[in-house]
């Protein structure tokens, strides 16, 4: 009986875990969706609000330093960026939280890559918005009122990059 009764337990308790350590992170996104994203700080201190992105395409790219994809993605997302500024922004998203040296290496990256679009390492509060991540890179891609229209997960080709700019250029 009390075996049971410690079974039935733990049981229980590993059920409230799981509950609990499920609310910390929202259910994966998907495209129709339309989350709230986070205020996010850039590398340089200058902060994103999202009401400020509003009328853009929004890409946010996950990236780490030791990601060979993510280098290839890089310099095809800065000539995304440098292209369509007028109507498209890239944030790129460091996702090392746990390194302790992720701010020195988001700032290599910016530098290795010239990139001139925004990079935060604001991962944690992207990831309690659009969930665990299943790979890496990862884009997702957002249409001008906020609603997720894609997420590539794994490294895009040329034409997908095309097709972005292009989805950015429509009004």
């Amino acid at each position: 009986m009390m075996k049971r009764l410690s079974l039935a337990v733990s049981r229980l308790l590993l059920l409230a875990c799981i509950a609990v350590s499920g609310a910390a992170y929202a259910a994966d996104v998907r495209p129709g969706d339309t989350p709230a994203l986070p205020i996010l700080t850039t590398l340089d201190g200058k902060t994103i609000h999202p009401a400020s992105l509003r009328g853009k395409v929004i890409v946010i790219s996950y990236f780490a330093s030791y990601c060979p994809f993510c280098a290839n993605e890089a310099p095809k997302l800065q000539k995304l960026y440098s292209r369509n500024t007028d109507k498209l922004i890239v944030i790129g998203v460091n996702i090392e939280s746990k390194d302790p040296q992720q701010k020195e290496k988001a700032q290599q990256w910016v530098r290795k890559y010239q990139l001139t679009h925004p990079v935060t390492t604001d991962f944690p509060a992207l990831e309690r918005v659009l969930g665990k991540r299943q790979g890496l890179p990862i884009n997702y891609v957002f249409d001008k009122r906020g609603m997720l229209r894609r997420v590539d997960v794994g490294e895009i080709f040329d034409e997908d990059f095309d097709d972005i700019a292009r989805f950015a250029q429509q009004d």
